[in-house]
């Protein structure tokens, strides 16, 4: 390895030959979202928080006490608060991006190049952006061309946010998008507090009860097994929900069965080449590939140019009849 980080890094070849048996699901996090105008997870619990307040029912001494707390504690208290006292916080107005989806031009190349990566999408973000095909802006020859996206109407992809529709088989249903942990269809379901994640994540399919089985980690089971999943949007952050889901679903996956080669894109600045080489060492541990930028340049927004550069040199293609059959096959062994 080279010991500069690249601006754009070349493409793994087990993620091209991923993309090139329609094999290639990209996970997305919060940080594409973010790139996107969405808020970032403390300052989508400080807005709930706010809420509360301009509702009369917290205060800013009482946020100043817990200013310290973790998001996703601070997001438990609100929606706390919320639920004692009827409260109902707009989370549209708190996730959607800055100035709409239309006009967002960064959002629209960001989730434009997503969309050339994958027929079917997995995401934990609230957000619509991934539910909604983004059209390519139609060329101009003219001296002045026009300084917004102009294509025609999306396509709609299909939304699965209930748990009961995350199987196996909607692995293989293009385009449509699976949100992990909820969408602003339905706040009340968004996966945000402690006890929602645990409640989510819980392991126990080990039970004999059927109905005891947690549909959840038995479709992570099957996309780590039988897909290539690229993480997009993931950083030191998420550790925690990374390390919980891709553990969860190894541990019921026998060993006798190949593992998938997983791969997550992440920006670096040049002076974090050591950082770097020991996070390479950390995620090779959870079978990921750790695919490095460097975002000396333009920081976070070098994501879009290497977004842009993926898309091109390995766009999606529909799965093969025979990997559609081997992953159903598959499921049927004792």
């Amino acid at each position: 390895m080279s010991d500069e980080i690249p601006l754009i890094p070349s493409v793994p070849q087990g993620l091209r030959e991923a993309a090139q048996r329609g094999t290639l699901i990209p996970f997305v996090g919060a940080g594409a979202s973010v790139l996107a105008g969405c808020p970032t997870w403390g300052q989508l619990a400080d807005g709930a928080l706010k809420a509360c307040i301009a509702a009369d029912k917290f205060t800013h001494g009482q946020m100043d006490q817990i200013r310290h707390l973790t998001p996703r504690m601070k997001i438990s208290i609100a929606r706390a608060v919320e639920a004692e006292h009827g409260l109902r916080i707009d989370y549209g107005k708190l996730v959607n991006p800055r100035g709409g989806y239309k006009n967002n031009e960064v959002g629209r190349r960001v989730y434009r190049s997503l969309g050339k990566l994958g027929q079917t999408f997995v995401t934990t973000n609230y957000d619509a952006w991934l539910d909604n095909e983004i059209s390519e802006a139609p060329l101009s020859v003219s001296a002045n061309p026009p300084t917004r996206d102009t294509a025609g109407p999306p396509r709609i992809r299909r939304r699965i946010v209930s748990v009961e529709e995350f199987t196996p088989a909607n692995l293989n249903q293009p385009n449509c998008v699976v949100h992990l942990h909820g969408s602003l269809a339905d706040p009340s379901g968004m996966v945000m507090t402690t006890r929602d994640y645990i409640r989510r994540y819980a392991n126990d399919r080990g039970a004999d009860d059927p109905t005891q089985e947690n549909r959840t980690l038995t479709f992570l089971e099957s996309l780590f097994q039988n897909k290539t999943v690229l993480f997009v949007g993931y950083g030191l952050e998420d550790l925690e929900i990374l390390e919980y889901v891709i553990q969860k679903a190894r541990q019921q996956t026998s060993s006798e069965r190949p593992q998938a080669r997983h791969f997550m894109l992440q920006g670096y600045f040049a002076h974090e080449y050591e950082l770097m080489r020991s996070l390479t060492q950390y995620y090779a541990q959870c079978d990921i590939e750790l695919i490095p930028f460097r975002r000396d340049l333009r920081d976070w927004a070098q994501l879009t140019e290497v977004l842009e550069a993926f898309a091109t040199a390995i766009p999606a293609t529909t799965p093969l009849a025979l990997q559609v059959q081997m992953e159903m096959e598959s499921y049927l062994e004792p």
